[in-house]
């Protein structure tokens, strides 16, 4: 009995010698009020950094991040036909489908659509539809509701490149007829499966991207 109440003594009194020492070696600072960086208008300028390092297409190299340069021009000629898997080219539209709006979906004729621009998502190379029409939404509002704020700090025109560059997208990916009725809209560009085996820059990326449409018929998008 003596000899365990004198062991746990001695292990008591190396516990704090070594609690103690690391306070020594490595002294715990307390950062002072005045020595953190409280500056909202280089927060918001950083915030909107973030959209130009997600953003796909042609007009990217040369902006204002320099690592960052145009990717996934494939986007621009994605091929008018039924895809045969989700990892093959083309879109999920039917033949059928296809070529009874042939007129409004490809009026030049040439066989492609013009998918290009809009956003990445989370970290991958996928655009998803829902995430950025939220995006855009939120940001939008938020330009609408303190446009002063953008201005003061000299940050309207970067704002609205961004804004311009999700409304740019949406329009490509809206197909309507003469009646302005919708015939198909592109709710995702690229394949997560696929695109997610890729982990490197979209500069470099060559994969198949696929387009995804809802469109009359469509039970489900």
């Amino acid at each position: 009995m003596l000899k365990a109440t004198i062991r746990k003594k001695v292990q008591a009194v190396v516990l704090v010698f070594s609690i103690l020492s690391t306070l020594l070696v490595a002294p715990v600072r307390i950062a002072k009020a005045a020595e953190v960086e409280i500056n909202y208008a280089k927060a918001l300028q950083l915030a909107l950094h973030f959209y130009d390092a997600e953003k796909c297409g042609r007009g990217i190299t040369g902006g204002r991040l320099e690592w960052r340069g145009d990717c996934h021009l494939e986007d621009e000629k994605v091929p008018l036909i039924p895809m045969e898997t989700k990892e093959s080219p083309g879109t999920n539209m039917s033949q059928e489908y296809i070529d009874k709006y042939r007129d409004v979906l490809d009026p030049d004729g040439d066989g492609t659509l013009d998918l290009s621009g809009g956003f990445h998502d989370a970290g991958d190379h996928v655009k998803f539809g829902l995430p950025q029409a939220y995006t855009a939404s939120t940001l939008g509002w938020g330009f609408y509701e303190f446009r002063q704020a953008f201005i003061d700090k000299g940050l309207e025109d970067h704002m609205l490149d961004i804004l311009k560059w999700f409304t740019d997208y949406f329009l490509r990916s809206t197909f309507l007829d003469k009646d302005g009725n919708l015939v198909a809209f592109c709710y995702q560009v690229g394949n997560g499966d696929v695109d997610h085996t890729y982990w490197g820059p979209p500069e470099l990326q060559n994969q198949v991207r696929p387009a995804f449409f809802c469109y009359t018929g469509k039970s489900s998008c």
